[in-house]
C-alpha cells in the first residue's frame, strides 16, 4: 500500500505530444501571470482544460465589457470616453472572474509545490510513454535560448520546439485570433510601405492590448519550460546511471 502510494506522486509525464514537468514555482510569478490575462496561471501549471475555460472568458468578457478599449482611452488622456464605453452589466460579472483566476493559480501553485517536494524525495518518478504512431517526443537537451528566439518570432514556435504541442494549440490558435482581429498585419504592411497614419488607423485597440500580455507569456514559458526539460533530464540521467551502473560498494568521494 506504502509502495504504491508513493508510485502516484508523479514528477513528470512525457507522452508524444506534450511534457508536463512538475516543478518548483514561485506563487506570486504564477499569480502575476494571472493577473496579466487570466488563465495564463493556470496554463503554467499544465491545466490547460482550466486555462482554455478562462482565457476564453477573458476574451469574451473583456469584448462585451470593452474593457480594453476603456483602458486605450485612458492611456491617452480620454478619460471621459474610457468611462462612457464601458458596459457595466458585463464589467461585474468580469471582476469575479479576474479575482478567482489569480486567488485560484495562487492556490495550485503552493500545493504543488507541496507535491513536487514529496515526488523529489521519492527520487522523482517519471511516467515515459513518448512515442506513437503519429510522434516521437525525444527526451533530449533544449536551448532555452532558442526557444525564446522562436518564440519571440511567432508565438508558439518555442513551444513547438520544446515539444509541447497542447501549448502549442493555445497559444499560435490564441495568437491568429487575435493578431488577426486587431489588424496587426495589416498594420505592419502599412508600416513597411512608409504609410504611418493609415497603420495606426487599421489598429483595433480593444484586441490589439491582448497582444504584449500573450507574447510576453509566450516567449517566458517557452524558456522555462525549456531550462526545467533540460533539468528532467540530468535528474533522471543521473538517476538511472546510479540505479544501473553503480557499484553498491562506491563510495562518493567527500
Amino acid at each position: 500500500m506504502g509502495e504504491s502510494y508513493k508510485k502516484k506522486r508523479y514528477a513528470a509525464i512525457i507522452s508524444p505530444f506534450t511534457t508536463s514537468i512538475l516543478h518548483y514555482r514561485k506563487p506570486f510569478v504564477v499569480a502575476w501571470w494571472a493577473a496579466s490575462f487570466p488563465g495564463f496561471g493556470h496554463f503554467m501549471l499544465n491545466k490547460y482544460l482550466t486555462a482554455f475555460i478562462l482565457i476564453s472568458w477573458e476574451v469574451l468578457i473583456n469584448n462585451a465589457a470593452h474593457l480594453n478599449e476603456a483602458i486605450y482611452l485612458s492611456m491617452i488622456g480620454r478619460f471621459e470616453e474610457a468611462v462612457g464605453v464601458l458596459d457595466q452589466r458585463w464589467i461585474i460579472l468580469y471582476i469575479s472572474m479576474y479575482v478567482f483566476s489569480i486567488w485560484d493559480s495562487y492556490r495550485l501553485t503552493i500545493e504543488m509545490n507541496k507535491h513536487y517536494t514529496m515526488a523529489y524525495r521519492d527520487n522523482f518518478p517519471i511516467i515515459i510513454k513518448n512515442t506513437s504512431s503519429l510522434e516521437i517526443n525525444l527526451m533530449d537537451k533544449k536551448s532555452p535560448i532558442l526557444a525564446l528566439f522562436w518564440s519571440l518570432l511567432t508565438p508558439g514556435l518555442g513551444n513547438l520546439y520544446v515539444t509541447r504541442i497542447l501549448s502549442v494549440i493555445f497559444i499560435l490558435t490564441w495568437w491568429m485570433i487575435i493578431t488577426y482581429q486587431a489588424n496587426v498585419y495589416t498594420a505592419i504592411h502599412f508600416t513597411l510601405m512608409g504609410d504611418f497614419s493609415h497603420a495606426r488607423q487599421a489598429l483595433i485597440p480593444q484586441w490589439l492590448l491582448f497582444i504584449p500580455s500573450i507574447y510576453c507569456f509566450a516567449a517566458y514559458d517557452s524558456y522555462v519550460s525549456a531550462v526545467e526539460i533540460n533539468k528532467l533530464l540530468d535528474r533522471y540521467m543521473s538517476r538511472e546511471l546510479k540505479e544501473k551502473f553503480q557499484d553498491l560498494n562506491f563510495k562518493m568521494p567527500l
